[in-house]
C-alpha cells in the first residue's frame, strides 16, 4: 500500500467527512473517493460507513487505523534519515489550548520560523483537554501544549514546562491602579469579570481561584464570564474591569500601558505551561529542534 493512500485514509478518518478531507489534501472529491475505494477492495473488508454528509470508522476501519498510522510514521522516519541537522526541513502538527496559541504560541513561532525556516508549523486549537492529549497518544498530532496543574499524562512525555504567573489585573485608568494592598473584595466587586475555558474543573482556573476565595470567606460573583482569556483581555482594555489572568497572556498590554497589575495579596495558584509529546513516538529531527527551542523560550 501507498504511503499516500494510507495518509487519506488517516485524513478521512481524523475529519469524518470525504470533501473536508480532499479540501485539506488538495485533491478532489472523487480522487480521495477512489482511493478509499482502492483501499476497501484492496483490503477485502469496508472501513468506512457513510453517514449522511459523513462518514466513520467500521470497526475494521479502527483496526486498519493503527496500521495505517505506523506507515505514516514510519515513511516520516526513512524520510528524516537524511534530514541535515543544520538545515532541518518537514512539518510539525502542535494542538494547543487558545490561552497558549495566543499568549505563547504566536511568539515563540517566529523566532522558531527564523532559526529553522525549512520546518512549517501548524497549530490548531483545541480546549478539551481530553480530547487533545487522545490526538497526541494517537499520534495525530506531533506536540499537545496546555495550561493547567502540574500533572503528569499516561502515554505522553514531558518536552518541555514553564510556571506561570498569574495576578489580579485592571485597566490602568481604574481607581485601584497604583494603590498599595488593595483589599481583595475591592476586587471582587460587580467588575469583577472571569473567563470558564475548559469543562474540566482541575483546568479552569478561573473555577480553581474562585473556589479558593469563597473558601476563605470572599463572595466571588462575576458580573460577566467569556470563553477564552483573550476576550477578558480585551474586554478590560475597551471597558475597564477586574480579572486573574496569565501574565504571558497581557505581556502586551502591560508595556503599552493598557492594563496594570493590581497589588493584592497573593493568592495560592501553580499552573504549568506543559509541552507533551507521545511517549510511543520516535522523535524526527524537526521535533528535536522544537522541544530544544521550547526548552529556551520557556524559561
Amino acid at each position: 500500500m501507498e504511503t499516500r493512500i494510507a495518509y487519506t485514509f488517516i485524513k478521512v478518518a481524523e475529519l469524518g467527512n470525504i470533501t473536508k478531507a480532499a479540501e485539506q489534501l488538495g485533491y478532489s472529491q472523487g480522487a480521495v473517493t477512489a482511493q478509499i475505494k482502492q483501499l476497501e477492495s484492496d483490503l477485502g473488508v469496508s472501513l468506512f460507513d457513510r453517514m449522511g454528509r459523513g462518514v466513520q470508522l467500521t470497526d475494521a476501519g479502527k483496526k486498519f487505523r493503527e496500521y495505517a498510522e505506523r506507515l505514516v510514521i514510519a515513511s516520516e522516519e526513512a524520510d528524516a534519515f537524511a534530514i541535515d541537522e543544520n538545515d532541518p526541513t518537514g512539518n510539525l502538527l502542535i494542538e494547543a489550548t487558545s490561552s497558549v496559541s495566543i499568549g505563547i504560541l504566536s511568539k515563540a513561532l517566529s523566532g522558531f520560523h527564523s532559526r529553522y525556516p525549512g520546518i512549517k508549523v501548524s497549530v490548531r486549537v483545541s480546549e478539551d483537554t481530553d480530547i487533545l492529549l487522545d490526538h497526541l497518544r494517537q499520534n495525530r498530532v506531533d506536540f499537545a501544549i496546555l495550561l493547567g496543574p502540574r500533572s503528569s499524562y499516561d502515554g505522553c512525555a514531558l518536552a518541555s514546562e514553564r510556571e506561570e504567573l498569574f495576578r489580579f489585573v485592571a485597566k490602568a485608568d481604574d481607581p485601584l491602579a497604583g494603590k498599595n494592598k488593595v483589599p481583595l473584595e475591592e476586587v471582587l466587586d460587580d467588575s469583577y469579570i472571569s473567563a470558564f475555558i475548559s469543562n474540566d474543573r482541575n483546568m479552569d482556573i478561573s473555577y480553581v481561584v474562585e473556589s479558593y476565595l469563597r473558601q476563605i470567606g470572599y463572595n466571588v460573583d462575576p458580573s460577566i464570564e467569556f470563553g477564552t482569556i483573550e476576550s477578558v483581555v480585551k474586554y478590560l482594555v475597551n471597558n475597564g474591569g477586574h480579572a486573574f489572568l496569565p501574565l504571558f497572556m497581557i505581556e502586551n498590554e502591560l508595556e503599552q500601558g493598557h492594563l496594570c497589575i493590581l497589588d493584592t495579596e497573593p493568592i495560592p495558584v501553580y499552573e504549568y505551561t506543559q509541552m507533551l509529546y507521545s511517549s510511543t513516538r520516535w522523535l524526527s529531527v524537526p521535533m528535536k529542534k522544537f522541544i530544544l527551542f521550547m526548552q529556551e523560550y520557556l524559561v
